[in-house]
């Protein structure tokens, strides 16, 4: 008695729209942290804020 030992399946296709829409998420996302990025250096995030003259902070 023989057993078949090729239990392998065959290669399956990717479509190309899978790896278009891996892409795009990845492009989204980097557009994503990039703008995060540069809203928080925009509104001072990493400074605490400005001392102005009179001593207060102003946001």
């Amino acid at each position: 008695m023989t057993t078949d030992l090729d239990r392998t399946a065959p290669e399956e296709r990717r479509s190309m729209w899978s790896a278009i829409g891996k892409l795009l998420f990845i492009v989204v996302l980097a557009l994503l942290f990039f703008l995060l990025a540069h809203s928080m250096v925009r509104h001072r995030f990493f400074r605490g804020g400005w001392s102005n003259q009179h001593g207060s902070i102003s946001p």
